[in-house]
């Protein structure tokens, strides 16, 4: 039997999806948006110390070094692949319907880091994904 408190703890698989798709989001678009309210701006025109400045950058350089390999790792060439035809052809389809407008200056900007984020979202769940389709834990896995 679980103890209590690991089973007040358990997190359902949406919200790991969510957590995982939102530190993606995070990651890229605090990286670099057009609003200029991201890490490359503050960066270049902040008048911050230098050393939260490397502070910053040594903690983004951490965060891609570990979402950037696992999410190749997960997908693979392929998997990238087909992501990016995914999230894009479903921005050609909302913007095709009207739902979205793609006919700002910094449109395809946004478009671009949102393929992006969706697809490193994609490559930081899929592991979780894959396990709770077929119930099975990859020895590739296990054993690197």
């Amino acid at each position: 039997m679980a103890h209590p408190l690991r089973r007040a703890v358990t997190l359902t698989l949406g919200s790991k999806l969510a957590a995982r798709l939102m530190l993606a989001a995070l990651l890229v678009f605090g990286t670099y948006n057009p609003t200029g309210l991201c890490y490359l701006r503050w960066l270049r025109d902040g008048a911050a110390d230098p050393v939260w400045k490397l502070v910053v950058s040594g903690g983004l350089a951490v965060a891609w070094g570990i979402a950037l390999p696992v999410s190749l790792r997960a997908l693979g060439f392929g998997g990238v692949a087909l992501t990016t035809v995914l999230a894009t052809s479903s921005v050609w389809a909302l913007a095709a319907a009207g739902v979205i407008d793609l006919g700002g200056a910094d449109a395809e900007a946004w478009v671009l880091l949102s393929v992006g984020a969706f697809v490193l979202g994609v490559g930081l769940c899929w592991m979780i994904l894959a396990i709770a389709l077929d119930g099975q834990v990859r020895l590739r896995d296990l054993t690197r």
